[in-house]
């Protein structure tokens, strides 16, 4: 699975590609990567936050 850190690698990799192009447009394929791997990364992060609160409330339960 990846980890936040791979992703965030990734998007500073996919920003060094970047052109800088005066209009940006939504069809470009760097653009592409970036928003999905935006997108990965909050999913990444949701879950891990959502993981967290389960293990929470597991050990809690437990005491």
């Amino acid at each position: 699975m990846a980890t936040v850190e791979q992703v965030k690698k990734a998007l500073i990799a996919v920003e060094e590609l970047c052109g800088k192009c005066p209009v940006c447009t939504p069809d470009c394929p760097v653009a592409i990567a970036k928003r999905a791997l935006s997108g990965l990364k909050y999913d990444i992060e949701a879950y891990e936050q959502y993981q967290s609160e389960l293990d929470n409330e597991m050990n809690n339960e437990l005491k």
